[in-house]
């Protein structure tokens, strides 16, 4: 595996990076969450498990969800998890959106600007689809901030001098989780989705459910295995 050419095609890819507002808070109407969870049971080819929840905003109702399994062709390397688990995200919120996805926003458990190459997993769902995205994770990929002390604290996330997006203490027994802008939306838009996302977890509520959805999914897909091996 050639690091350097893919570490090549990120820096390519984040020069398509647009931060600007492709929706403004107003017209924002539906929210939608990606989650995704890996299969490897006894051996066997590692599958991923691709989750999608549809959900109307500000409201959060639940309108639709969606989940794809696929053969995992790339291995585990951080960093590089958009050629990993990318094509299986795109092709879960292809079924969920159906081709119409004007006025939504999508929440993606992964990075999006805090990326050592500026693009990261959602920047790059953003870029193959063009539907703005915003990305979420619970660990610092990059970066420098300073600790939010108290549920709602934000401080920014700061890298090589230019604040890449936010962290966020979303309950008091948490630790804070990581936002930033995959493509088209800014960071302070970013921020203000995640902060009407949030429902009293340490997660917003599109990706809690959609991490919900892909675990049950990952159970059942195990519950068939094992009836297989023992019938």
């Amino acid at each position: 595996m050639d690091v350097e050419s893919l570490k090549a095609e990120q820096i390519s890819l984040a020069k398509r990076v647009e931060l600007r507002d492709k929706l403004r808070f107003e017209e924002i109407e539906f929210v939608a969450g990606v989650d995704q969870a890996f299969n490897d049971f006894r051996g066997r080819e590692t599958l991923v498990i691709s989750a999608a929840v549809l959900m109307s905003f500000p409201e959060l109702d639940v309108i639709d969800s969606k989940t794809v399994v696929d053969k995992v062709d790339f291995p585990y390397i951080p960093g590089f998890l958009m050629f990993r688990e990318g094509k299986s995200a795109i092709r879960v919120l292809k079924e969920l959106f159906g081709g119409d996805a004007k006025k939504a926003v999508v929440l993606v458990d992964g990075s999006g600007i805090a990326h050592p190459r500026r693009c990261g997993l959602a920047s790059y769902i953003a870029i193959e689809t063009g539907i703005p995205t915003i990305g979420i994770t619970k660990h610092r990929l990059v970066g420098e901030y300073e600790e939010p002390k108290r549920a709602g604290e934000v401080r920014a996330l700061l890298f090589e001098g230019e604040r890449i997006g936010y962290v966020l203490k979303t309950c008091k027994r948490c630790n804070p989780i990581f936002i930033s802008p995959g493509s088209y939306i800014t960071p302070e838009l970013s921020l203000r989705v995640v902060k009407a996302c949030l429902k009293g977890f340490k997660l917003p509520e599109p990706i809690r459910l959609a991490d919900k959805l892909a675990r049950e999914k990952k159970r059942a897909l195990r519950d068939a295995e094992l009836r297989d091996v023992y019938a």
